[in-house]
């Protein structure tokens, strides 16, 4: 089933995408319009969800300078991915649906790529790609998006 707009605005909705690189991101909507590639199907974001959320935690993410001013709280929810391997963004500006940009929050000290997930995840992963490596990225613009 598609996540229609009311739903993405109304949500801080977690998406995955994969670099050019394959790397893989983690990226917290703030409220804004997800991807086609994303809203396209609520199941496939679940199961990435999931896939994701029962991996296990590895050493601790490095945290970017943008995140050392955030409260304690919001950053565990994006350490928790980076500790997994994903590099973890989130929205520039919460709730407004024209702004497109995402920056990082933590990054893993090991990232994880396409290449080490099963098949299935992988193609479902694959459908949502950045044009470039965030590796050395502090910020994207989901507009970019393949």
């Amino acid at each position: 089933m598609r996540i229609d707009e009311i739903d993405q605005e109304d949500a801080d909705i977690d998406w995955f995408a994969t670099d050019s690189n394959g790397c893989i991101l983690h990226v917290a909507s703030g409220g804004g319009i997800l991807p086609e590639s994303v809203a396209t199907s609520q199941e496939a974001l679940l199961e990435l969800h999931q896939y994701f959320l029962t991996l296990p935690e590895a050493d601790s993410p490095v945290v970017t300078e943008a995140e050392a001013r955030a409260d304690e709280g919001s950053y565990q929810g994006f350490a928790r991915y980076a500790r997994r391997g994903l590099f973890s963004f989130t929205k520039t500006r919460l709730h407004d649906r024209a702004d497109t940009r995402y920056y990082l929050v933590a990054r893993p000290q090991r990232p994880l790529t396409v290449a080490e997930l099963p098949k299935d995840i992988a193609t479902l992963l694959r459908r949502t790609q950045l044009p470039s490596s965030v590796a050395q990225q502090n910020a994207f613009d989901a507009a970019t998006i393949l």
